[in-house]
């Protein structure tokens, strides 16, 4: 890679940064691609004085990681509807007409693993594991793709009660199911009571019997629960008696790569597909975004398989 004056410099916000991956997605991309730009990590503890740091240097654009996504909103002067709806930005660049926009690749991304992997998302029943950023971003990504039910199991109730509120508010309206594990063993007051808004209401149900979770197509998790480096990493978010064969079940945790989800959903006959699917098509995304091009995907996932084989 030559690197002149002409040179369009892209990178990554975050701190701390620790190893990321987007440097060698978004290189192997232009390398690829035989364009003339450069992807740099800038770890950064505040946002102040990004906006003008950026016009100074002609940074193009930026990828946005933890804990700025949701404060760098305030420096942006468009912001795409998903992206709003989510209420995070992962992406931000210079727009045509000169403002600095903001956007969401990370639920986007997840829908394009799925359609890669020949999921038929429409018409179907999905269970989402978790209620956080991520559990956020690919369930309002989902109620695009219409699906018949998204339902909600997680540990932290009011989360995805917020969750749920925030999915029954928007346009699509998709029916949507919290399940709730209840650890005193009485019933939970129902979560739509909560919801002053007339008309748009979820189910809440008592979720205490494993085969209620046979029912849904399509499993996604999107805890940390199996990830290497943490305290569960030997966990699952299930168990196998929760899983059944027709179930097709997506971890977006990619370190290990067959995390204890998988190997469980693997042993039990369901279709798995790999969590670094996520990452790879959300940088896919941005790449386009950035660039106005198509993504060269088939550099970009071996360039980041390669970087994932080094950590593992």
């Amino acid at each position: 890679m030559k690197i002149d004056a002409r040179t369009e410099i892209y990178g990554i916000i975050g701190n701390p940064l620790g190893h990321t991956f987007s440097p060698a997605l978004h290189n192997a991309a232009f390398d690829a691609k035989k364009i003339n730009a450069v992807y740099l990590p800038f770890p950064l503890k505040s946002l102040i004085g990004l906006k003008s740091s950026m016009r100074q240097l002609n940074i193009r654009g930026l990828s946005v990681t933890i804990p700025h996504k949701i404060t760098v909103r305030r420096i942006l002067e468009q912001i795409d509807s998903l992206a709003l709806q989510i209420g995070s930005v992962n992406t931000i660049l210079w727009g045509k007409t000169g403002l600095l926009e903001g956007y969401n690749t990370d639920g986007p991304g997840a829908i394009m693993a799925l359609k890669k992997s020949h999921v038929v998302l429409s018409g179907k029943k999905i269970l989402i594991l978790g209620s956080g950023g991520s559990s956020r971003a690919i369930a309002f990504a989902l109620t695009r793709e219409k699906p018949a039910e998204l339902a909600i199991l997680s540990r932290n109730a009011s989360m995805a009660m917020q969750l749920a509120r925030n999915l029954t508010l928007q346009k699509e309206n998709p029916q949507v199911t919290l399940l709730m594990r209840d650890k005193h063993g009485g019933e939970r007051t129902k979560l739509s009571d909560f919801m002053p808004q007339r008309g748009r209401k979820w189910k809440s149900l008592r979720y205490d019997n494993p085969a209620m979770l046979h029912e849904y197509d399509l499993v996604i998790n999107t805890t940390p629960i199996g990830m290497r480096g943490t305290a569960e990493q030997n966990q699952s978010p299930l168990n196998a008696n929760e899983l059944n064969a027709k179930q097709t079940v997506f971890d977006i945790v990619y370190n290990p790569a067959q995390t204890p989800l998988l190997r469980l959903a693997q042993k039990k006959g369901c279709e798995i597909i790999l969590g670094y699917k996520m990452l790879l098509y959300q940088a896919v995304l941005q790449f386009e975004l950035f660039t106005g091009q198509s993504a060269p995907i088939q550099a970009m996932e071996k360039a980041l398989v390669a970087e994932i084989k080094q950590v593992s």
